[in-house]
């Protein structure tokens, strides 16, 4: 299936989708004109309208060579459940977890080789999460529901990287107007959103299709520009 409102696209493997699979792709991620590596993604919807399930294999040599294993699992109306990140660097692995419980409380559990376990909690109404992967732009994008010219103040829930520490960030998110656009894997009609700092610094920028996949994500990370580029895509249904 072509995704909604695109021409020109790149598919991946033509082999019969898994179940409950939604979509599959390929990122290419930049800062500026060098390649810092790629994330390979699969959204899932959950068997029984239990949710849904996002996961991906980042590999990138910023901030330092690493390999990344991420799922994160949503509520059926797009609220977290629960984010997994594993970080495997210079030989170490660190494991990540946190878990929201209820409506405003989100606990993590940050756990290391040599080093003592980490735990946080953080009180957030409505927590959203944010990490430099395409899986939390597109969590965002799917539960903030605004009419294009509009704008909301927020709180997020920013985890570091290579640290994986979260913390509370307020900010602004607006839509802008939606267009077709052209973009490297071919021509879309998009949605565009835009995430502010309360200094008005530019946090992330993404343009999604119209199942909500972001087809580029610029966003700035401890102050250094980064972008997600879309150069493969294969949808199976909306």
């Amino acid at each position: 299936m072509i995704a909604p409102g695109m021409r020109g696209m790149i598919a991946t493997r033509r082999c019969p989708p898994a179940e409950g699979l939604i979509a599959t792709g390929t990122y290419y991620v930049h800062q500026d004109q060098r390649k810092l590596g790629e994330e390979v993604f699969q959204l899932f919807e959950l068997p029984g309208c239990q949710g849904y399930q996002l996961r991906s294999t980042l590999v990138l040599q910023w901030p330092l060579p690493h390999t990344q294993r991420i799922t994160v699992e949503l509520e059926p109306t797009w609220r977290y459940r629960t984010v997994r990140i594993e970080l495997e660097a210079e030989q170490h692995l660190t494991l990540a977890c946190y878990q929201v419980e209820g409506t405003r409380r989100l606990r993590a559990r940050i756990e290391a080789a040599g080093r003592r376990t980490v735990e946080s909690c953080l009180v957030a109404e409505n927590a959203l999460l944010d990490y430099p992967s395409a899986l939390f732009v597109f969590a965002l994008c799917k539960k903030i529901v605004l009419a294009p010219g509009d704008s909301t103040d927020l709180e997020i829930v920013h985890i570091a990287l290579p640290s994986l520490e979260p913390q509370l960030l307020p900010c602004a998110c607006a839509r802008l107007f939606d267009h077709q656009e052209i973009f490297e894997i071919g021509t879309f009609a998009v949605k565009e959103f835009v995430l502010h700092s309360p200094a008005r610094e530019e946090l992330v920028h993404t343009w999604i299709d119209d199942a909500g996949i972001p087809v580029r994500i610029e966003r700035r990370e401890a102050g250094e520009p980064v972008r997600f580029t879309l150069v493969r895509y294969r949808l199976f249904r909306v």
